[in-house]
């Protein structure tokens, strides 16, 4: 952190800042002296969160809770000079730093969460008044980029989109090759396919770095782009399907009629016409 200005995150846990029986205390280490924070010494499972610095990038990234959610976390306390984006506050104490953050002579960013990121000290509250599970993602991502002195989007339904149409046209992908293998196992040629798939996989390759540059609008549009690219290659694996089923559809009916017929003929000129079969001579009992 200070030789490569990379940025430092510490989340809260029984094993994060001053720990608790189980973990020893962080600051006193080379670490705890990056943080924005004091170590206090214990874990407290009850507060309200309470945000602060709402004007902050990675705090009006995120669509936060209308309601105060429950807060588990370390108790710690700010050191000076450093930014306090949120606190908690108890029954019977208050102001208790939640995330704090600061710079380093070098630039680097250093972020004490004190709670856990996660559905223990989060997720349970949050979930219970409608935080969906897409939000504890943003806050994850948006706070990772905030840590790295990226700039934080602040366009969700953006974000939103481009993520879900970069997962719909990975899912999109696996099913098509699973359609092209089934293709391929009758004998269909599926070379125009796979030209389409090499396409798609190149327009992919020129839209991810420019999604990870967070420049959302053009990889939105590059994106659409390779799932067009992939509508063309599903209407002709289709196609290609069709055809070959098409002969399957056609061997069976034949062998189905030429069976019927076949069993037809030997039912008829047996059962009916009786052609095997010779009247047999008349025979009478007599005495001995």
């Amino acid at each position: 952190v200070r030789e490569g200005g990379l940025g430092l995150l510490m989340s809260g846990g029984w094993e994060s800042f001053g720990g608790t029986s189980i973990g020893l205390p962080w600051g006193n280490t080379a670490v705890g002296e990056l943080l924005p924070t004091e170590d206090a010494g214990t874990w407290i499972e009850s507060g309200y969160l309470v945000i602060d610095e709402e004007n902050n990038e990675f705090i009006s990234s995120i669509d936060w809770p209308n309601r105060r959610a429950v807060m588990y976390h370390n108790a710690v306390t700010a050191r000076q000079g450093a930014d306090m984006l949120a606190h908690v506050e108890g029954s019977n104490y208050e102001n208790h730093p939640a995330m704090v953050t600061w710079r380093l002579v070098n630039g680097a960013r250093t972020f004490s969460f004190t709670g856990e990121p996660n559905t223990h000290a989060l997720g349970d509250a949050w979930a219970g008044i409608g935080w969906e599970y897409q939000n504890m993602i943003d806050m994850g991502s948006n706070l990772m980029l905030y840590v790295d002195g990226r700039p934080v989007p602040q366009d969700i339904a953006l974000v939103h989109r481009v993520r879900s149409m970069i997962q719909d046209v990975a899912t999109r992908k696996t099913l098509l090759l699973s359609l092209v293998d089934f293709v391929e196992s009758f004998g269909a040629n599926t070379r125009v396919i796979t030209d389409e798939i090499d396409r798609f996989d190149l327009a992919v390759s020129r839209a991810e770095p420019v999604y990870l540059e967070l420049r959302f609008h053009d990889s939105l549009k590059m994106y659409e782009e390779a799932g067009q690219i992939l509508e063309r290659a599903e209407e002709k694996a289709m196609a290609a399907k069709d055809r070959a089923l098409l002969w399957i559809y056609a061997i069976e009916w034949l062998t189905v009629a030429g069976t019927t017929l076949i069993t037809g003929a030997a039912v008829w000129n047996l059962m009916i016409r009786r052609k095997m079969y010779k009247e047999a001579r008349v025979t009478r009992l007599t005495a001995l």
